[in-house]
């Protein structure tokens, strides 16, 4: 006899020998390898673990059986921090996730399913995490867990979160002794020994998994993407697992890369019931009764696009010989696609492709328009100069009602970083935060621009790729977005940085602020097969950001400022950039998907001083609002 949760495996065969092969519940015919080990009388209520308490059960009877018990004590509140109480979609998936851990405890490691949760950033999604894998641990139902994180960074963080519920984990080592268990990067489960091909850390955590019930979290599961041996070491590392959770900020699409355990259906992420959960910005297929802006859990948030004419030459040498040089003159709004069409012959044939200028074009333009730190452009293009002001001014503006409010400036490298730092002084007089890299140093310096609350911290963090994920600062209300990378899971991540709601102040004071561009107008071809200009990329983001939206998985963009190429010859070609001029115009805002120009809100700004509200939600309130908002918003009581 013995006290612990699961039959050991000369129980289960004996167990499987008593059935003949068949379920004792339903007769239907059973494997070996698919069979469930379950207690007659349930370990929760006192049955033990042993012979005559087994039963062999199909697996869709052992489901049923699990269904009706449900997670009937909630006991996972025990282990919430005191004064945290869970949001509604918290308490509505945590059952699922419960129940469909479980149900599959017993299976066979190959045949259990994941569970897929999808939670807009800033939503509370490390609380639940950390949460299931303490109810578990203390339920017994799991030894131990181990949590993969992108970064060292968030590795930190997630230590740090999960002594909040009293999940103590080993952020140093792969050990878990005196822990309940660890947490690791993915760069570390991948770490491959470049003498042997071993991936050594993989190896090390499969021990682990395989001594003890281990449940695995993957937070930010898109990331396995990152690096092509990632998906590969941790299949390997956790095929063991008895427990899996997988979570994701972003709902993604498939590009043919293979992720372990995720599901997909027509290539668009799986997140239905019963192994999934979705909780987005604004309402989807997955789930119609809430959101996270419906909920107030995150702000809502006015884009400010900025455009102009920016004037750019672009040289290539060929070893160290210029042999061509152009130059554009574009505005960043311009459509490229139309401007530089093929150059077609009488009959429509192609005779001169020009889909290779065209990608040149709209990536360098994004390059020309945000170049700071040069000799043409020590403190930024008027466009970079012209956007730092107005955001410090609207970060001034915040800090009427939200003293100790701070601001991120999202740069395109290292140097630019540190020139958009000095660009902010001399413009602004403000010092600034400067972080790009996880060293010890830059680590410290984030913690200590989130834990200080006071308004005469420094108002403003700049940032190349430290603040792009997980990383928690509530008090960020405004973020300039001056990198040229385009893809919508780094975009997405950025405008979660700004959204996460302050609980002292009121949801309506808090709107946030994102200053980026307005490039992404492109031809596409229509349902109709007719081409049509439509907006891409971060200007569409902006636009459907309440939508659901599913961005493609997609390897990191590299933030290489220069591009080398190859020729049939072998020898190189090096392509420059260097920016003219480039100005910049802002004449409108976005808010909930609708652009509102300016001067239709200017008459709204002594409102928007009474109110303390942004003047786009004030025109969206004048336009839908309700007796009951209007009555809300101005403190009036019936």
């Amino acid at each position: 006899m013995s006290n612990r949760r699961y039959f050991s495996k000369s129980q289960r065969d004996q167990i499987f020998h008593n059935s003949k092969g068949k379920c004792q519940k339903c007769g239907t015919a059973i494997t070996y390898k698919g069979f469930q080990a379950d207690h007659i009388i349930p370990f929760s209520k006192g049955g033990k673990t042993e012979t005559k308490n087994g039963q062999a059960l199909c697996q869709k009877c052992n489901s049923s059986k699990s269904n009706k018990m449900q997670i009937e004590n909630k006991n996972y509140f025990n282990y919430l921090p005191t004064g945290i109480e869970l949001r509604r979609w918290q308490q509505d998936s945590i059952p699922k996730i419960l129940n469909s851990i479980i149900s599959q405890l017993n299976l066979n490691p190959d045949s259990i399913n994941a569970f897929m949760l999808h939670a807009f950033p800033g939503t509370g999604k490390t609380l639940l995490s950390t949460l299931v894998a303490k109810y578990l641990i203390e339920e017994k139902f799991i030894d131990q867990v181990i949590i993969c994180v992108p970064s060292k960074q968030l590795r930190i963080q997630m230590e740090r979160d999960g002594r909040e519920v009293g999940l103590w984990l080993n952020k140093k080592t792969l050990e878990t002794r005196s822990f309940d268990g660890i947490v690791c990067t993915y760069s570390q489960v991948g770490n491959i020994n470049r003498d042997t091909g071993h991936m050594l850390n993989a190896e090390i955590l499969r021990d682990i998994c395989s001594e003890r019930k281990t449940m695995v979290i993957a937070d930010e599961c898109h990331h396995l993407s990152d690096q092509k041996n990632w998906g590969e070491s941790f299949q390997n590392a956790f095929s063991n697992s008895v427990a899996r959770l997988m979570t994701t900020g972003t709902p993604f699409r498939s590009d043919g890369t293979k992720l372990p355990w995720v599901k997909y259906k027509n290539r668009i992420l799986d997140l239905s019931p019963p192994h999934g959960f979705s909780y987005g910005y604004g309402f989807s297929r997955w789930n119609k009764s809430y959101s996270a802006l419906s909920d107030k859990v995150v702000r809502d948030v006015v884009i400010v696009p900025w455009d102009g004419v920016v004037n750019f030459t672009i040289k290539e040498y060929r070893e160290g010989q210029l042999i061509n040089e152009e130059e554009y003159n574009l505005k960043m709004s311009t459509n490229i696609d139309e401007e530089y069409k093929d150059i077609l012959g009488p009959d429509g044939e192609i005779i001169t492709n020009r889909s290779d200028l065209r990608s040149k074009l709209k990536s360098k333009r994004r390059k020309a328009v945000i170049a700071c730190g040069t000799a043409n452009h020590p403190y930024g293009t008027e466009y970079v100069r012209k956007q730092l002001i107005a955001a410090n001014n609207q970060l001034n503006e915040c800090r009427r009602m939200h003293p100790h409010a701070g601001g991120l400036i999202v740069c395109d490298g290292i140097e630019h970083a540190n020139a958009i730092s000095k660009a902010l002084k001399h413009l602004t007089g403000e010092d600034s935060v400067v972080v790009h890299s996880e060293s010890g140093k830059d680590t410290r310096a984030i913690e200590k621009f989130t834990e200080d609350k006071t308004p005469s911290r420094t108002k403003w963090i700049i940032a190349v790729g430290m603040i792009s994920e997980g990383v928690n600062i509530p008090h960020l209300r405004v973020c300039v977005y001056l990198s040229s990378i385009q893809a919508q899971l780094r975009w997405t991540q950025i405008i979660g940085r700004i959204i996460r709601v302050e609980k002292d102040l009121d949801w309506d004071l808090q709107t946030a602020y994102m200053f980026q561009y307005d490039d992404g107008i492109s031809t596409v071809i229509s349902e109709e097969g007719e081409p049509e200009q439509t907006s891409v990329n971060i200007r569409k983001y902006a636009e459907d950001l309440t939508e659901e939206k599913w961005t493609v998985l997609e390897a990191r963009e590299s933030e290489r400022r220069t591009r080398r190429i190859i020729d049939g010859n072998g020898s190189d070609t090096e392509t420059k950039l260097e920016t003219i001029s480039a100005s910049g115009i802002n004449t409108e805002q976005i808010y909930e998907g609708e652009r509102v120009e300016n001067k239709k809100l200017e008459p709204l700004k002594v409102l928007q001083k009474r109110l303390h509200m942004a003047s786009p939600k004030i025109y969206k309130m004048i336009k839908d609002g309700t007796k009951e908002e209007w009555l809300r918003v101005l403190q009036i009581e019936e």
